[in-house]
């Protein structure tokens, strides 16, 4: 959230790529039509065959219980939102292209997004090399809770956060129980967040999901009053920045025992902050610039798992992030992330063969340590004033998740999806659920809804759960698929 309200204008100046949407319901069927399995090539004896598309269209009314004061226009909205993947096989080379886009109704916003764009060589001694924006997969830990360390995330809704794939040029070693990834890079493509703007000394944003930064500070023992502006640098400052990575995998994520370990050094995906202060002793008012940086980090991720069937794994993960401390130049303030260590261990497992309609259950526990952001001046000490403390949204949940098919309602299926999520160092929960049911093979109807609470209801903190506890919500559309 630290960095969300530059991003925007950063948008109209990247590559398109910068953005995206997520769509839960149909997402991960068409990834695995669209991404051939990596390390192999799915090219055709004919170079004139037909591409291959997928995509969905779907329509969506969101409604908040709780009213914004400042803003009651976000009690409400409707999407209409679409995507469309594309597979060109051919004998010389593969291309793919995952990409979509949506309106909203009620707000005069638009977005699109390139979740995947890419160029596959054929296979040559078990080779594949790409080029372009494509998703690997480095760490099982980043990937289920969404942390955006390895791949940069999209989340306009931080409920509905999306993965995307890094962008640059990979290199594919694989055989049947090992694989060797490398993967090098110019650019530099950060997570996305809410569209933030300008507007009477304020941070603001048409989204329930952007929280502005203080506005009062302490100074001389009194309260002052901060008017925020920005400065958004030269994009070839923010988008030039190289970086690499390996990924070496023992063993087959299909059956048996496996092991995946990764290293990287590239820059953080969540963009840092600088700020420059300039207090007028003869008023009560702080003015604040803020402009937008980037800080390198090294990352290593481990993973190690076991699949004692095709439905049921046990994965044990483990991810060290150390981010490069960055000083600010002269009369600047900049964030400082401090590093952070994850661990997580997972269970999946299907009761398919234990009751009469598919059922599959996930349980997961994350726990985090570090990961907390400090201001600091040009010589390193701390300011006394941290615009944003939280790298991460958790630092201690367990999560248990459901998913099957409830029921057939005149021969059709009826999904329901259910996750639970308790935050042991916040005291709070998340209870999401959504309803599916197919009318038609190629029609979906959706009603859903996510709940949000703590314990401590006065609570100030500006932990996650305890920020956005008021937007509990329900939604409900429909999408059809093509």
């Amino acid at each position: 959230m630290r960095g969300a309200f530059v991003l925007a204008r950063l948008s109209s100046i990247f590559v398109i790529g910068l953005m995206a949407f997520n769509q839960n319901v149909f997402a991960e069927p068409m990834k695995e039509k669209l991404n051939f399995p990596q390390g192999t090539s799915a090219l055709s004896d004919n170079p004139y065959r037909p591409a291959n598309y997928f995509g969905h269209i779907r329509i969506e009314g969101m409604q908040y219980f709780t009213p914004v004061a400042e803003n009651p226009d976000l009690t409400y909205s409707q999407l209409l939102s679409a995507r469309l993947s594309i597979l060109k096989e051919a004998n010389w080379i593969d291309s793919a292209l995952d990409i979509s886009g949506g309106t909203f109704f009620s707000m005069p916003h638009s977005h699109y997004v390139v979740h995947e764009a890419y160029l596959a060589s054929p296979q040559r001694y078990n080779t594949v090399a790409f080029v372009g924006r494509k998703k690997m997969s480095w760490s099982d830990l980043d990937q289920r809770w969404q942390l955006g360390q390895w791949q940069p995330k999209f989340a306009i809704d931080t409920l509905r956060p999306e993965e995307q794939g890094l962008a640059g040029f990979f290199l594919d070693y694989k055989r049947p129980s090992f694989e060797f990834l490398f993967f090098a890079t110019p650019i530099f493509i950060p997570n996305m967040g809410p569209d933030i703007r300008e507007e009477s000394g304020s941070l603001v944003s048409d989204s329930r999901w952007y929280r502005a930064p203080s506005k009062n500070f302490e100074f001389g023992n009194n309260i002052n009053t901060i008017s925020y502006s920005l400065d958004i640098p030269e994009y070839e400052r923010l988008v030039l920045n190289g970086g690499g990575a390996i990924m070496v995998q023992v063993g087959n994520t299909r059956s048996g025992p496996w092991a995946r370990t990764s290293y990287g050094y590239m820059p953080v995906n969540d963009l840092i902050l600088g700020r420059k202060n300039f207090k007028n002793v003869e008023g009560d008012t702080v003015d604040v610039t803020v402009s937008p940086d980037i800080t390198y980090h090294t990352i290593a991720s481990a993973d190690m798992g076991y699949n004692f069937t095709e439905n049921t794994r046990l994965v044990l993960s483990y991810l060290q992030d150390n981010p490069v401390e960055k000083r600010p130049e002269e009369d600047w303030i900049i964030q400082r992330l401090e590093p952070l260590q994850a661990y997580s261990v997972a269970f999946d497992f299907s009761l398919a063969d234990r009751l009469p309609i598919p059922v599959s259950i996930g349980i997961e526990y994350f726990r985090v340590s570090g990961g907390k952001i400090k201001d600091i001046l040009q010589d390193g000490s701390s300011d006394d004033f941290t615009m944003f403390e939280n790298r991460l949204n958790y630092t201690n949940a367990l999560s248990i998740k459901a998913e099957g098919e409830l029921a057939r309602l005149w021969g059709r299926p009826f999904v329901a999806r259910l996750r639970y999520l308790y935050e042991y160092d916040q005291l709070g929960s998340l209870l999401q659920t959504e309803f599916l049911y197919y009318p038609q093979q190629q029609w979906a109807v959706v009603i859903g809804g996510d709940i949000l609470g703590v314990q401590d209801e006065n609570s100030e903190s500006a932990t996650f759960l305890n920020q956005y506890r008021a937007n509990d919500r329900v939604y409900g559309g429909m999408t059809y698929v093509f």
